[in-house]
């Protein structure tokens, strides 16, 4: 891999680790990479990277618009459906 690589979306990201999201309140957590990107593709959303923190909110603060980074950390936070039945129940929700 180039050292010049430059992460742009979450299946970038999901490829090589976990998110590590940091609020400008200060509040971190890290976010399974592959979960995140996942979530993202299930709603439709955009995968962009500077786009992504458009639907992430703290939880502390409910700010939006957090930093999203690369880590190498185990998540620390339980993000999305837990298992294949709730992956499953999402997407059959939001196809109507």
């Amino acid at each position: 891999m180039s050292a010049n690589f430059r992460l742009e979306t979450l299946m970038d990201l999901s490829g090589r680790g976990n998110a590590a999201v940091v609020c400008r309140c200060g509040h971190a957590g890290v976010i399974d990479g592959k979960k995140l990107w996942r979530y993202f593709l299930a709603h439709a959303w955009d995968t962009r990277l500077h786009m992504a923190g458009d639907h992430l909110r703290c939880t502390r603060c409910r700010a939006r618009q957090p930093r999203i980074r690369l880590t190498s950390q185990k998540p620390t936070t339980d993000f999305g459906p837990r298992d294949d039945r709730e992956w499953k129940e999402l997407v059959r929700r939001l196809r109507g």
